[in-house]
This record gives C-alpha cells, sequence and structure tokens, in this order.
C-alpha cells in the first residue's frame, strides 16, 4: 500500500513539475517571488521586532515587564514600523514591478522600462484620491494580502510590452541610440499609464473594496453561521486557499473570531462561571483556527519548516528555513511562502490545505470529548503559535498537548511532499 501511494503522488509530482516547467506563466512568478524573498525576510523580521519587543501590549513585554519602559521610550518603534511599512508594507507593488520585468524580458521586450511601468501602474491602482488632495494609498492594496494583485497587474503589464513594444536591442550611448531606444516603448507606457489611471479613478469613485480580506471578516461575523463547525471548517479552508493565492494574509487571519457573537458570548460565559469550559459555541473560527489550524501561520507553516530541517536535502530550502524560523514561530509565515515559494506551487497544495483541516478536525474532537476547553480568552499580540491555545484557555495543559500533538501531524502530512521535492529536484541535477 505504501509503495502505491508513493507511486501515484510521484506521478503527481512529476505532472505538476511538467506542467509548471512548460508554463512561461509559472516560470515568471516564481522568479518574482524569488525577487520579493529579501525583502519580506526583512520586513517580517522587523514586524517581529515590532510587535514582540516594542509593543508594550506584546506577550514578552508583558512577561518581563517592558511595559513602564516602552512607554517612556517609544520612539524605538518608530525605524521597525517604518522598515515594515517600506518592506512588506509595499510588496504587492514590488511584485508588480518584478512580474513586469520578467515577463517583458521572458518574450524580449524593454524589461527595465517594463519594471518600472508596473511599479507606477499598480501605485496609480493604490492611489486614494482625498478631499483635501493629500497623497496617499490604500495600504490593503500593497501588503501581502493583495500580492495576487501586484502580480497580476505587472504580468498584463509585461504582456502589454509584449504586444506594442519593440524587441530589445543593446544600445550604444555613442550615437544616441538610448533615446530613441526609450521612446520605442512610449506607446505602451502611456497606454498603461492612462489605463491604470482611469481604473484607480473608478475604483476611487465607486469606492470598492474587492480584498478578500475584507469579505473574509464580513463572514466571520454572520451570527446565523459562526458558530458552526461545518462553517468555521469550510472558512479554514477557503481562506488558505485563497493565502495559497497571495489573496489574503496571516495578520488579516488573526483577527478570526476575536470579536462577534459568539466570541462575546464565550467570553462573557467565562467570566460568568470562572471557567472556559462548556461554553456556548465551542466550536468557532476563534477556537478552532487561530490556536490550532494556524500554528505557525496560514497552512500550518511551523510544521513546513519543521518538516523541512528533518528531510530536506536541499541546501536552499534549509537556508530559507533558518532563516524564516523565527517569524514562523511568532505565526509570521510570509517569508517561507514565498522563500520556498510555496504560493501558488502545486506540489505544495494538497499538504497546505491539509494540515490546517486536520488541525481543527483534531481540537474539535478533543473538545466535543471534554479532553480540553475551548480557547475563549484573549491572547496578547505577539504570543508564539504554539502557546495561543494554552494562553487562550487559560493554562490548560491539555490545549498544550494537542497544539504540540498538531504540529508533529503537520509534519508527518508534509513529509512525503519534502521527501518528493528531493526526489524531483534530483532528477533535474541529473538531468543538468
Amino acid at each position: 500500500m505504501k509503495v502505491i501511494v508513493q507511486s501515484k503522488l510521484l506521478l503527481f509530482g512529476q505532472w505538476i513539475t511538467r506542467v509548471q516547467t512548460n508554463h512561461p506563466l509559472y516560470q515568471i512568478i516564481q522568479r518574482s517571488l524569488t525577487l520579493l524573498f529579501p525583502f519580506v525576510l526583512i520586513g517580517s523580521l522587523s514586524q517581529l521586532i515590532q510587535l514582540t519587543l516594542f509593543n508594550r501590549h506584546s506577550f514578552i513585554a508583558s512577561i518581563f515587564h517592558f511595559s513602564t519602559w516602552l512607554t517612556k521610550h517609544n520612539y524605538m518603534q518608530v525605524p521597525f514600523n517604518s522598515l515594515t511599512s517600506l518592506t512588506l508594507g509595499i510588496v504587492a507593488a514590488i511584485a508588480a514591478f518584478a512580474t513586469a520585468r520578467y515577463t517583458a524580458k521572458y518574450y524580449g521586450r524593454d524589461e527595465q522600462l517594463a519594471s518600472i511601468t508596473g511599479l507606477v501602474a499598480y501605485l496609480l491602482l493604490a492611489l486614494r484620491y482625498t478631499p483635501n488632495g493629500e497623497l496617499t494609498f490604500n495600504a490593503n492594496l500593497l501588503g501581502m494580502g493583495a500580492l495576487f494583485f501586484g502580480l497580476l497587474v505587472g504580468y498584463l503589464v509585461g504582456l502589454v510590452f509584449r504586444w506594442l513594444g519593440k524587441a530589445q536591442q543593446v544600445a550604444n550611448p555613442n550615437n544616441g541610440s538610448i533615446v530613441g531606444h526609450s521612446l520605442d516603448s512610449l506607446v505602451p507606457i502611456s497606454l498603461v499609464v492612462v489605463t491604470a489611471i482611469l481604473v484607480g479613478l473608478l475604483l476611487n469613485w465607486l469606492e470598492i473594496s474587492i480584498l478578500p480580506d475584507q469579505v473574509i471578516l464580513k463572514l466571520q461575523n454572520l451570527k446565523a453561521n459562526q458558530t458552526s463547525l461545518i462553517f468555521s471548517l469550510g472558512i479554514g479552508v477557503l481562506v488558505t486557499i485563497l493565502t495559497f493565492f497571495g489573496l489574503t494574509s496571516m495578520p488579516t487571519l488573526e483577527q478570526f473570531g476575536r470579536d462577534g457573537f459568539a466570541a462575546t458570548a464565550n467570553l462573557n460565559y467565562a467570566f460568568l462561571h470562572h471557567t472556559p469550559w462548556h461554553v456556548p459555541y465551542p466550536f468557532t473560527l476563534g477556537t478552532l483556527y487561530g490556536p490550532f489550524g494556524a500554528i505557525g501561520g496560514t497552512g500550518g507553516t511551523l510544521a513546513l519548516v519543521i518538516a523541512i530541517f528533518l528531510f530536506s536535502r536541499q541546501r536552499d530550502q534549509h537556508l530559507i528555513g533558518r532563516w524564516s524560523l523565527m517569524p514562523v514561530l511568532f505565526n509570521f509565515n510570509s517569508a517561507v511562502l514565498t522563500g520556498l515559494p510555496v504560493l501558488g506551487n502545486g506540489l505544495y497544495i494538497i499538504p497546505f490545505l491539509l494540515v490546517p483541516l486536520v488541525n481543527m478536525g483534531i481540537a474539535a474532537l478533543a473538545i466535543a470529548l471534554n479532553l480540553m476547553p475551548a480557547v475563549v480568552y484573549n491572547v496578547p499580540l505577539g504570543t508564539p503559535g504554539l502557546l495561543q491555545a494554552f494562553i487562550g484557555t487559560n493554562g490548560n495543559w491539555m490545549a498544550l498537548v494537542i497544539s504540540l500533538l498538531n504540529v508533529f501531524v503537520g509534519v508527518l502530512i508534509y513529509k512525503p511532499f519534502i521527501q518528493l521535492a528531493n526526489r524531483l529536484q534530483e532528477g533535474v541535477d541529473q538531468d543538468v
């Protein structure tokens, strides 16, 4: 049976690799994500420091009594806030730059002008017009939650250069051909800029919020559905799929279940009865997804990083895992998602979807069997993913055991896919 499963898995991996290798869009996106990785990593580390060390309400600051000290030295947050905003906070715009560049390069067009045009176009789309004329941007359209849109805009800009631009030629600076070379791309540049301005004006006029983040947060507030186990599992799968394609981000997902009818009712019950046991709504997004389904970030990526350390034979994966480990411990998984990459990589879609679903199911079963109470208490900002259930149940040890069990099960689920990646990479190396 094991041999049959491994054989089927190998066929699946070979098919995925063949499809991805032969499709230019995947190659362009993969190269773009590779270019993004250093900025995402720096932004993740900065965000980690900002939210765990220099926020006086954070888990670590509360334990070591940093609150008074940080109140007097709150200026120390400023450089990390700025660094996070200028790296992780504009990653979608950088993605538009990178994707436009690699698309134009793939089709033999001017990659430098295409990349700048892609960046300008995306900033025009994210621009928000205010009555006083100030230059402001929609932050939701610039960060990790809008990565898909950045990649899409960059790819479309690259295609415009493919269709309307001239083939790239080496310019001779001695005969003035540089100016003429730039003017060759004036038509695609003008078309892209005008289109971006018009679409941006339309978005401002209609005040449209098209980001899935807002849709998900609206769904979790539906009183009729947010208390259902099926609804919670379904939304967990939905947000994992959206994250896999760069359509949402973990900071948004961490808001799940913190507000709303069920969370308030559970908290009131716990305060009234002085216990988190037997709350009225034990199977909500707040009790299952964050504490158990997303340990290490969306897709249970702490288990992925551990599986890389244990089973991967690829040096690059180990390097990415080491750099990403600290942010992942605190549920900041953007670096590992872009570095491997996991985003859009069909090789990892099965475990990425399966781990959160299985972990939420294990937690729901433990609650149903009265092995542990539901997570009802608010968890301090910057709490490590492994400790969220423990703290959210007021120190229930079985909740911590279930969290550790979830990570162990997640490692087992990721294991065959890490080994499959090893075999496929070794086959590529042999062909080379």
